[in-house]
């Protein structure tokens, strides 16, 4: 029988350990959009379009989602992509660059699988909340609301800039980037941490994983590229952990 949860997990892990490879084989998008990358879809159309798959398990699920207490990390996780499909790919720059067809693809792949897995594992869960679940579902909201409030602060200035300065690139200042280069991806992933704490499931486990593998070589590819380009590149300045890494 086949078995997509089985094969979504898989395909989640291949994608975060894949991720790694991607500045070894100059694949990317934004400022990393190597040359020979012809097919390319507008930056809106291609955002809407590798994000949707997540809200399209919400809406074909939706009839089973009970609205109780059991029910919050699909809120959560709808939360975000609200987000990341309706409001960031609206409030894109003009000036944002195309993305490849081949990213669009496959980030569509990876979204379809874990969109299934994060809806499909917190249906109908019955489960018993002594006072520790409570306070570890409190403390997840927290770091949850932090993440992301962070993360859109940090898609805001890297909009501004744009903005400000055409195709021009500049160093990015304020929120998480005093920390790190790349302060955007920095708030995803805090977010995912709390969602992993509010789920209490190793399905939330595994996206804060992805998610963390997945963004941290992104990461670190773009802190090479900030520090290569700019001579008066904050030296403090990490690529992805404050302090570390």
């Amino acid at each position: 029988m086949f078995d997509f949860q089985f094969i979504s997990i898989i395909i989640i892990l291949g994608f975060s350990l894949a991720a790694w490879t991607a500045d070894l084989l100059k694949i990317g998008y934004g400022k990393h959009l190597s040359h020979y990358m012809k097919l390319t879809l507008p930056p809106r159309i291609g955002w809407i379009l590798y994000e949707c798959p997540n809200l399209i398990w919400f809406v074909y699920f939706l009839p089973a989602i009970t609205l109780d207490f059991n029910s919050l990390p699909i809120l959560l996780f709808v939360t975000h992509y609200f987000n990341r499909v309706i409001i960031y790919p609206l409030r894109l720059s003009p000036l944002a660059r195309p993305i490849p067809v081949e990213v669009v693809s496959s980030a569509i792949l990876f979204t379809t699988c874990n969109g299934y897995i994060q809806i499909t594992t917190h249906l109908n869960r019955d489960l018993q909340l002594y006072l520790p679940d409570y306070l570890r579902i409190l403390v997840g909201i927290l770091i949850f609301i932090y993440g992301m409030t962070s993360n859109i602060k940090c898609d805001n200035i890297l909009r501004g800039l744009k903005k400000e300065n055409s195709n021009e690139y500049k160093i990015p200042y304020g929120n998480l980037f005093e920390l790190v280069s790349s302060g955007h991806y920095l708030g995803e992933i805090i977010e995912w941490f709390g969602y992993f704490l509010v789920s209490g499931q190793w399905s939330g486990f595994l996206f804060f994983f992805s998610t963390l593998s997945i963004l941290s070589a992104r990461a670190v590819s773009t802190h090479k590229w900030y520090k290569n380009k700019f001579d008066n590149y904050p030296k403090q300045r990490k690529a992805i952990i404050p302090f570390i890494l």
